[in-house]
């Protein structure tokens, strides 16, 4: 079935009347006359799936010599169009918005075979008319079969290369693109980690298959994939791995780690020019294979996923740079004293006027750690200066974030401490950053759906602390978090499935996780769910009582936040009401009832149903009254006559309240009632006070209630 998701432009029904005026100057396109009457034609276009087709409508109308002139236009909006038009004999053509299909009334090619209509007596509805609009439909999926949401697919045509039109994916990565009759690329673009392409497997335009549409919908399968690779390693000349090379290929790049190696992922299939870069202008720029200009480059070709390895370089140190002086010079180590190689390094003055601070020189530490600042001595009237480290967190993959300090160890400006340069002497200004900490793990989903997982790292007092993307094979990892105490939640951005928390928990019972300076949590996976589900059963709000409201508490569920919920009452397996609350009445007497809750959040749904309640019947009032060690009871529940009134009572002690609010009970003693009255033995309460609750359950139509009532024995 061929869907209506297809982009197209939104119009009203427009009545086009073309030649009144003309005619009523006598300028008359055709041979009616003056006094010609109007009458309104109306039609229906379909496709032949049944789905409604929004189009121009083009009128023709017939002169005297029995040809046929463009007479207006009508616009079917929902596939309904309407126009007001002299009477007389028409034809008409039918262009769709959505990839400008034509055809003339009724399925025909031309005008000269399209049916002509006679129009007139006021009003003149056409035959249904089912337009044969070609269409390309299919799905995009990735890797393991899983759909892929939200995805631009676009069909181009296949002559010229113009685009012809866009749909986008939906929840189960299906796709709608209404075409004309001739030939059309389609082109898919990428998704988050997956890489775009053309069908079929094709790297461009040029190379893509070729796809004709059919009325039925010519079905194709697209699946996307993480693209291919380009690895190697960077080393001197001398043969000494160099980390901190930036190594790209067209608009992807990698640097290079401590051990020289690079890898550059989702790439897609092609030809690519390599380029190697030392950022830290310490060695000469080149290009694969060992050339230093980009048209002398050797192409790496990249087949689709392939992984293309060895693609290595040798760097020439560049030539050095004039010897000077050095106001201000130093290393910059991580927290276990190796060097980092790439940092930011900035001088901030140190003016009179408050808000005036501002970078008066820039550095960068080379692959040493070493930075100098020689600068400083040209800064009119200022001789204190404070200097900040950052790192950007690139370079190594495997390597921690590093978090930024001032000179002294402090994090602000306003605390760092200020440097005095005095010229000729060079003052020492080793900084220290602190290593982050990470996680790493996995999210799955239900199959058959979507899954775009993410994962969010929230503090103890509700800081975000990270977040990240899982990758195509649903894995994730963040070397970048600040060490602490850290709740993990996990997501899908697509909406398909409900968030949880770690480990398969809420948040107000998710086990917390510690980060550690250069240490990484590992193991943090998670299997969403596709359906909310009650964590805590929905329950019933009191006894059910002839006449008197009931209400139900809707229990918690594994997701709140934008949850709407419905309710269903029911006995046995008919549903009596809806709504929060519900009123019993005489003829359910004796019945129970349960509540059925429905969440709803997006595409997200699920039920619940709370436990049965005890019988409806009329509202007992049982009075207790203790002495001794015994407890006197009489009910009454009008209009049940007294000597009528039975059941049975069960004594129950409070022995703790937990934090959820859930009771626990210690059974004292059980009595009967007959004709309204009982009395039941306390003998098992201890000396001391205690807090009894008395369960009356009635027979007959009798409902049932409990007391609460607090007793100080002195035995």
């Amino acid at each position: 079935m061929i869907g209506s998701t297809a982009r197209r432009p939104l119009r009203r029904t427009i009545a086009s009347v073309a030649g009144t005026a003309l005619v009523a100057a006598g300028l008359g396109l055709g041979a009616a006359p003056a006094h010609a009457a109007d009458s309104v034609i109306s039609g229906t276009l379909t496709d032949t799936q049944g789905n409604a087709v929004d189009a121009y409508v083009d009128v023709f109308r017939q002169q005297t010599d029995g040809t046929f002139s463009d007479y207006g236009t009508m616009y079917a909006d929902n596939g309904y169009f309407s126009g007001t038009y002299e009477d007389g004999v028409y034809k008409f053509q039918a262009t769709t918005y959505a990839g400008g299909y034509t055809e003339f009334y009724r399925d025909k090619a031309d005008l000269a075979t399209a049916d002509a209509v006679t129009v007139g007596g006021g009003a003149t509805a056409l035959q249904a008319w089912t337009v044969d609009q070609p269409y390309v439909v299919g799905t995009v999926t990735d890797p393991s079969g899983r759909p892929v949401q939200d995805t631009a697919v676009s069909a181009y045509d296949a002559a010229s290369g113009d685009q012809i039109i866009t749909d986008y994916t939906d929840e189960k990565g299906a796709f709608v693109l209404p075409v004309g009759s001739a030939l059309v690329k389609v082109a898919v673009d990428g998704n988050g980690p997956l890489v775009g392409e053309w069908y079929n497997d094709k790297s461009d335009f040029a190379s893509a298959d070729n796809v004709a549409g059919t009325a039925a919908g010519n079905p194709i399968a697209i699946t996307l994939s993480a693209g291919g690779s380009i690895s190697g390693q960077v080393l001197s000349d001398a043969g000494a791995p160099l980390e901190f090379v930036e190594v790209s290929a067209n608009n992807r790049s990698d640097l290079t780690d401590k051990n020289g190696n690079y890898l550059i992922e989702g790439v897609p299939a092609g030809s690519y020019t390599v380029e190697f870069r030392d950022d830290l202008g310490e060695y000469s720029t080149e290009y694969y294979n060992n050339v230093g200009t980009a048209a002398a480059a050797s192409p790496v070709v990249v087949g689709k996923d392939q992984a293309v390895s060895g693609v290595n370089a040798n760097l020439t140190l560049a030539p050095a740079q004039p010897a000077g002086t050095h106001e201000i010079l130093g290393t910059v180590k991580d927290d276990t004293g190796a060097p980092v190689v790439g940092a930011f390094i900035t001088a901030w003055n140190t003016p009179n006027a408050p808000g005036k601070e501002d970078i008066v020189e820039y550095a960068r530490s080379n692959r040493s750690g070493a930075y100098a600042l020689d600068d400083l001595d040209q800064v009119a009237g200022e001789n204190q200066f404070k200097v900040h480290a950052q790192y950007d967190g690139s370079g190594d993959d495997n390597a921690f974030a590093l978090f930024d300090s001032w000179l002294g160890g402090r994090t602000s400006y306003d605390r760092a401490t200020a440097v005095t340069v005095t010229p000729g002497t060079t003052v020492p200004g080793d900084i220290t950053l602190m290593r982050a900490g990470g996680v790493e793990g996995a999210i799955t989903g239900a199959a058959g759906l979507p899954l775009e997982g993410n994962v969010q790292l929230l503090s103890v007092d509700g800081t975000n602390g990270g977040s990240s993307s899982t990758k195509a094979d649903n894995t994730f990892e963040m070397r970048y978090i600040y060490p602490g105490t850290y709740k993990v939640r996990f997501g899908d951005s697509s909406g398909n499935h409900v968030p949880e928390w770690w480990k398969d928990s809420t948040f107000e019972k998710a086990t917390e996780i510690t980060v550690k300076p250069g240490q990484m949590v590992t193991g943090l996976t998670a299997a969403l769910g596709a359906s909310l589900l009650a964590t805590d059963r929905p329950e019933t709000n009191g006894y059910p009582w002839v006449g008197k409201s009931i209400s139900v508490d809707k229990g918690t569920w594994n997701l709140e936040t934008g949850t709407t919920y419905s309710y269903e009452w029911v006995i046995g397996s008919s549903v009596v009401g809806t709504g929060a609350s519900y009123t019993p009445t005489k003829a359910q007497i004796g019945d129970k009832l349960t509540v059925r809750v429905l969440a709803e959040n997006g595409r997200l749904t699920g039920t619940a149903t709370s436990a049965k309640t005890a019988k409806i019947g009329y509202k007992p009032k049982l009075k207790v009254k203790v002495k001794g060690g015994v407890a006197a009871l009489k009910v009454k529940a009008p209009p049940v006559k007294a000597k009528k009134v039975k059941g049975k009572v069960v004594v129950k002690e409070i022995v703790k309240v937990k934090d959820n609010g859930e009771i626990k009970y210690k059974k004292i003693g059980k009595a009967k009632i007959a004709k309204g009255k009982g009395s039941v033995s306390l003998a098992k309460l201890k000396k001391g006070k205690h807090k009894l609750v008395f369960f009356f359950k009635g027979k007959g139509k009798v409902g049932s209630t409990e007391v609460s009532k607090k007793v100080k024995t002195k035995r």
